[in-house]
């Protein structure tokens, strides 16, 4: 129960991570250079940690591609909460356990359940009522673009980390905060962003030590989680950001709820423990190979 416990911890700190992330906006960076800062300073960080307690970096080239995509789907995650409605970002997101499932049985030959299926539909039907009943791509902003592909992002991370050989976590984690300080400076350039002078050199410093004291503890126990845990297992007790993210974002920014998205969200939070319920129950095979 060790990895369940941490992970829901870690699923409620993902869903107040909003907060400083909209804080840092405020003060002047955009949402990829608030990536990119709070990520450097998570790996000055963790390799000072390494450094001092001399950790290897071995890692097999399945596991730093999936700390690649893991990284992307955070930085993704982080960008669109500064694009898009902090509840529609997370609930969107939130698809990505039925990605996970659709995953595991396909490439780690899992058996489809009917708890499968009904999960899907639910899922599905919760992320259509989340965007307000409609499938236009119209209806979809930037933010929201980034949101679904963060959650495809993390579950094909999620698998080829679980499917690979286990490095350190502190080796793993500092992998990811490097992907994802390269992955929101290279998002920035794009955008033609560079790190502003309005921003001081304050609210750098706090951003640095942000990545430092929050986002490297957060990531360590996510990335344990990978390694110990199923893919579509762990996507789903991440659901629990749901109830921290969703419920902070309305309560402290006025977001816009309504009837609509609190089913939807309730369909999609219902659907994730409802399938975690029937996995724990029925444990999945160790690694497989993909």
């Amino acid at each position: 129960m060790a990895p369940v416990t941490l992970t829901f911890i870690s699923a409620i700190m993902w869903g107040l991570w909003w907060i400083p992330v909209r804080w840092i906006e405020g003060m002047g960076l955009t949402g990829a250079q608030a990536s990119f800062v709070c990520n450097m300073g998570a790996v000055v960080a963790i390799a000072g940690y390494m450094l001092i307690k001399r950790v290897s970096l071995r890692m097999t080239p399945r596991v730093v591609l999936g700390a690649g995509l893991i990284a992307l789907s955070f930085s993704f995650y982080s960008i669109a909460l500064t694009f898009s409605d902090v509840v529609r970002v997370i609930l969107l997101f939130y698809l990505a356990p039925a990605w996970s499932k659709i995953i595991e049985w396909a490439f780690l030959k899992q058996p489809w359940r009917y708890s499968s299926t009904l999960m899907l539909l639910l899922a599905l039907l919760g992320a259509y009522l989340v965007v307000g009943g409609d499938l236009s791509l119209a209806s979809l902003n930037i933010g929201d673009v980034l949101a679904l592909i963060a959650g495809v992002s993390w579950a094909i991370g999620a698998t080829l980390i679980f499917t690979g050989a286990s490095p350190q976590t502190s080796a793993l984690t500092l992998a990811t905060v490097i992907w994802g300080a390269l992955q929101s400076l290279i998002f920035a350039l794009l955008m033609g962003e560079t790190l502003s002078p309005e921003a001081g050199t304050a609210v750098i410093g706090i951003s640095l030590v942000l990545g430092a004291l929050y986002l490297v503890p957060l990531i360590g126990l996510t990335m344990w989680g990978a390694m110990s845990l199923p893919p579509a297992l762990l996507s789903f007790l991440f659901t629990l950001e749901i109830v921290s993210g969703v419920v902070s974002g309305a309560l402290l920014l006025d977001e816009p709820f309504g009837f609509y998205r609190a089913a939807g969200g309730l369909m999609i939070f219902g659907a994730a423990m409802f399938e975690a319920v029937m996995t724990l129950r029925a444990p999945v095979s160790s690694r497989t190979p993909v």
